[in-house]
């Protein structure tokens, strides 16, 4: 097999497209004429856009694009609208010291000095910056101040970098739904302000075959974007193999058998890796969970590619497509890739009902301001016990509605009232398509969610906001949600603090928010919940998905297994008692087979099967 060349894309910050005045000229029109300044300040601009202006302490002057070239000057002024006009803050005080650095760059230059900032590719900037301020000053600049001007030199750049590149979305390396609205996404997307990276895939024919899949699952809804990304993700590593095994196109080998032992040549690489991130688990082999996926990665990417390799020969003019046949359609045999035990653990991750009372009595510390010992963070502490009242997944009472309150279907003063229950609780069902999206609540939840409303009210200056909890920060619009990476740093500062020890002494890690939905299903079940019930409650499709939480008391079973009537094969009601025939059930399956008697010799005969016995393991 021939081998096959790296196509690597350009990485981060690598120039694609650069400065093209048609299309600054286009993008100069969008901004409004009160917009189109030389000279950024609160004084200057027009007031609705005032408030996306940031000063720190002490520093009132403005941003003064004038010494600029101008093509520059126009791409730094539209730059600094698009960030206003998203929801964000410009930080005035960087970005008057960017605008000084790139002057003095531009200067020592000279004529051959770029006059648009994708003159440069990204690092270059930070190069010639470093350069610029040594020799003005005999030393290198700051760190702090280095980030502080990288900070806003890339934003800028990726606005400019996408704004010039006419080729489609979808042939882009890099994906940023913030700088290009034309990225599919759904209304609700939990990782929606997060770019996909293409760039680190190498091949250039695996690169542009993964960015059309995806680009095909976005547009039909087959793909959310978080598994775009996770498929990205995941394709690099595939991507490191082949290429340094010699695959000679698409087909990745001529013959079956040669695609069959590359392929297990791949689950053993997979199987091999470690984990890099820092952590304690850091140098220890990758969980089966994510040797999973990594396989399923490759597997399902193949597929879809041998399904539409007609279309995907003709969309990327890469007729290797073609050459896909029945053995891409699946890599691995049946038990080849690791089953992800989705039980296994959950006995750890329900939390016990003492640790559970300390965590709920401790969470005000969350929303006690931080000058009074506090975290000073009241949605963090509402989001908290909305996930211990109800269940749902973090990103589910993260991406609630302002308003996400529904009236009950009966009149009241019916059953709602006799039940508890006042209202439906409308949440975003990102995850399994078609699930319920709507839960019945009581007036505990209620009353937390009107809380919400009033503090959103009192502190966000947007009129509507899209959400009920929201972004702190680069968010005037109201139209982000908040974080739940934010609220996991806080829950484990929560954590530390409280100490919350579970019956064995153990820390109680309740930053794994999932715990609080493993704890509510387990709860209900325990309480005498029928399964389909508990099943609709957490918003699942089937069956065997409750079942993972599936992990009740002794008691409970017991308490199930003697409400009914125990009738023997011919339908006569069973003489023995329901607790004694509940105990010899439990007996028995402790019990397990004897061993098989050893492979016979010949002229040897058979053993008497009614000699064979049950060894017993309960203790004598």
């Amino acid at each position: 097999m021939s081998g096959a060349p790296a196509d690597p894309a350009p990485g981060r910050g690598s120039l694609v497209a650069g400065y093209r005045p048609e299309i600054l000229q286009g993008l100069w029109e969008t901004v409004p004429p009160g917009m189109r300044l030389t000279y950024f300040s609160a004084g200057a601009v027009p007031e609705e856009f005032r408030g996306g202006l940031a000063y720190q302490r002490g520093r009132a002057a403005g941003v003064d694009l004038s010494g600029l070239p101008a093509p520059m000057c126009q791409e730094l002024a539209w730059c600094m609208f698009r960030i206003i006009e998203q929801g964000g803050k410009l930080d005035v005080t960087h970005m008057r010291a960017l605008v000084r650095r790139l002057g003095e760059v531009i200067s020592d230059l000279g004529a051959g000095g770029p006059v648009s900032l994708t003159g440069l590719a990204l690092r270059d900037w930070e190069q010639q910056i470093a350069l610029a301020v040594q020799r003005r000053t005999g030393a290198l600049p700051a760190l702090g101040s280095v980030g502080d001007i990288r900070q806003q030199l890339s934003r800028c750049w990726r606005f400019l970098s996408v704004a010039y590149d006419t080729r489609p979305w979808w042939l882009r390396e890099i994906w940023d739904p913030a700088c290009d609205p034309r990225v599919p996404q759904r209304a609700h997307e939990p990782r929606g302000r997060q770019a996909c990276y293409f760039s680190r895939i190498t091949i250039g024919w695996l690169r542009r075959g993964l960015q059309w899949h995806c680009k095909v699952g976005l547009e039909t809804g087959a793909l959310s974007w978080g598994t775009v990304q996770l498929r990205a993700d995941t394709i690099t590593v595939f991507d490191a193999f082949l290429a340094g095994r010699g695959v000679p196109g698409p087909w990745l080998a001529g013959e079956p058998a040669q695609l069959r032992a590359l392929m297990l040549d791949f689950l053993g690489h997979v199987r091999s890796l470690r984990v890099q991130r820092p952590g304690p688990a850091r140098g220890q082999p990758l969980s089966q969970s994510r040797v999973a996926t990594l396989l399923t990665s490759a597997e399902q990417f193949y597929a879809f590619m041998h399904d539409h390799r007609d279309t995907a020969a003709v969309a990327l003019a890469e007729p290797g497509w073609l050459r896909l046949g029945p053995q891409h359609a699946m890599f691995f045999r049946r038990g080849e890739k690791p089953r992800r035990d989705r039980h296994r653990g959950h006995g750890r991750d329900v939390i016990d009902s003492d640790a559970f009372t300390q965590i709920m009595a401790g969470a005000g510390l969350l929303g006690v301001p931080a000058a009074e010992g506090g975290l000073g963070d009241e949605q963090a502490m509402r989001i908290l016990m909305l996930l211990a009242r109800t269940g749902r997944r973090v990103s589910e009472i993260c991406l609630l509605d302002r308003d996400p309150l529904l009236p009950l279907d009966q009149p009241a003063g019916t059953a709602g009232e006799a039940s508890g229950f006042t209202a439906r609780l409308r949440y975003q069902q990102t995850k399994i398509e078609g699930a319920p999206d709507t839960i019945l609540v009581d007036q505990e939840i209620v009353a937390i969610i009107r809380a919400q409303q009033e503090w959103a009210s009192r502190f966000l200056a947007a009129p509507a906001p899209k959400y009920l909890f929201l972004a702190a920060r680069k968010n005037r619009n109201g139209d982000r949600p908040y974080s739940d990476g934010r609220l996991r740093d806080l829950l484990g500062e929560l954590a530390r603090r409280l100490d919350v020890r579970d019956a064995a002494g153990a820390l109680v890690d309740f930053q794994r928010t999932h715990r609080f939905r493993h704890t509510r299903a387990t709860s209900l079940l325990n309480a005498g919940v029928p399964l389909h019930v508990v099943q609709r409650y957490l918003g699942h499709l089937s069956p065997e998905m409750t079942m993972i939480y599936a992990k009740t008391l002794a008691s409970t079973h017991e308490a199930e297994f003697l409400r009914y009537r125990k009738l023997t094969a011919d339908a006569r009601e069973l003489d023995t008692d329901p607790r004694d025939l509940y105990d010899m059930l439990q007996l028995d399956k402790r019990l397990v087979p004897a061993p098989a008697p050893p492979a016979l010799q010949q002229g040897q005969r058979l053993p008497d099967l009614r000699q064979v016995r049950h060894r017993c393991l309960v203790p004598a």
